[in-house]
């Protein structure tokens, strides 16, 4: 959608709603950044992980357009684990999976415009000597560069959340020692294959000494997010249009607590989902909006001044769901381009017949 409508459309919502422009700032915002997780670059047959070079190179003209902080994530992290102010759009930029062509379309272009970046890998991608995916002489030569981040996945690209304590312990050691032997130092931070992971699953990341980890539910981060499950956009061919980097880079959170279910893996195909909305934020509540997918949009209701809960039409059908739940902001006469506060759950459906 263009530009313009985008904001005709908005305006017109603005026109309509109740929402009051007079609490546009909240504490949370000192403290935010928005974080993109890219995996191929210009890998046009994998469609579903991968990015067009054009829109890449597009998202980051638009990055250095002037209107945007992009900031090392070690930097960023440390901000949110300390309660330091950030600048206003703080943006950070992750890849995961190790992919050859992140190094050959990506690396030269953030280079080029001195962007700095963060690498996830997992080592036994990188022990294949594969052409699809990059090398320990070329992660080494990376490591060099004031630029780039080197993080770790499971030594396995492979999802564990549904595995047992005893194996998820073991392919995180494993990763961790290749990445210590090759690289020489502990890698800090670390991201979940396909952004899955269960409560047990993050506890274990936690007690291995990550500084933090990251998942790829949709949000903004702030200093009261999990540390350990900070959130992520992800940017594919068919969710990585202009309009809708645009969208998500001017992001702002949605602080909430006391979030159902407690653990995205979940124990029944149609569970309770609900949060708490920070008191700064009470007087908007009634403009949030949620999508869940796989449902009609579903029931919302609002208990007390700040408890939302959604009420599903029917049980899960599908394994991955995601939960995003909006806010939206007055349009900010700097800037064109509407914001959004926003919230995100990805949930794991059980595999196992029943409620």
């Amino acid at each position: 959608m263009h530009r313009h409508i985008m904001k005709i459309m908005f305006c017109l919502f603005l026109f309509l709603s109740p929402f009051s422009a007079t609490a546009q700032t909240i504490s949370a915002d000192k403290n935010a950044a928005v974080i993109f997780a890219y995996h191929r670059i210009g890998e046009d047959q994998y469609p579903e992980t991968n990015i067009r070079r054009e829109q890449f190179e597009a998202h980051i003209k638009e990055l250095v357009s002037g209107a945007y902080n992009v900031l090392p994530l070690p930097e960023v992290i440390a901000a949110l684990r300390n309660g330091d102010t950030l600048p206003p759009r703080t943006v950070a930029l992750t890849f995961d999976g190790g992919h050859k062509s992140i190094l050959d379309n990506a690396v030269p272009l953030l280079k080029k415009n001195d962007l700095p970046f963060t690498l996830f890998i997992s080592t036994d991608h990188i022990d294949r000597q594969s052409a699809q995916y990059m090398s320990w002489s070329g992660l080494k030569s990376l490591q060099r560069h004031k630029l780039a981040t080197i993080g770790l996945h499971p030594a396995s690209y492979i999802r564990l959340y549904n595995k047992d304590d005893g194996e998820m312990a073991r392919q995180l050691n494993k990763a961790r020692t290749k990445f210590r032997e090759k690289l020489e130092k502990e890698p800090d931070l670390f991201a979940y294959p396909f952004g899955e992971y269960s409560k047990a699953y993050r506890d274990l990341v936690k007690k291995q000494g990550f500084d933090a980890a990251l998942g790829q539910q949709s949000g903004a981060a702030y200093g009261g997010s999990d540390i350990y499950a900070l959130p992520r956009f992800t940017m594919t061919e068919s969710h990585g249009g202009l309009d809708r980097f645009r969208l998500t880079v001017n992001a702002l959170p949605l602080p909430v607590t006391e979030i159902q279910p407690k653990d995205p893996l979940l124990q029944t195909k149609k569970p309770s989902i609900g949060f708490t909305v920070d008191k700064e934020l009470t007087a908007q509540i009634k403009n949030i909006s949620c999508f869940v997918s796989g449902q009609a949009k579903p029931e919302l209701e609002i208990i007390g001044e700040s408890r939302v809960e959604l009420r599903l039409e029917k049980p899960f059908e599908t394994e991955r769901i995601r939960v995003n739940c909006t806010m939206p902001l007055p349009v900010d006469d700097n800037y064109e381009d509407p914001s959004w506060r926003w919230f995100g759950m990805l949930l794991i459906a059980p595999d196992k017949p029943g409620n």
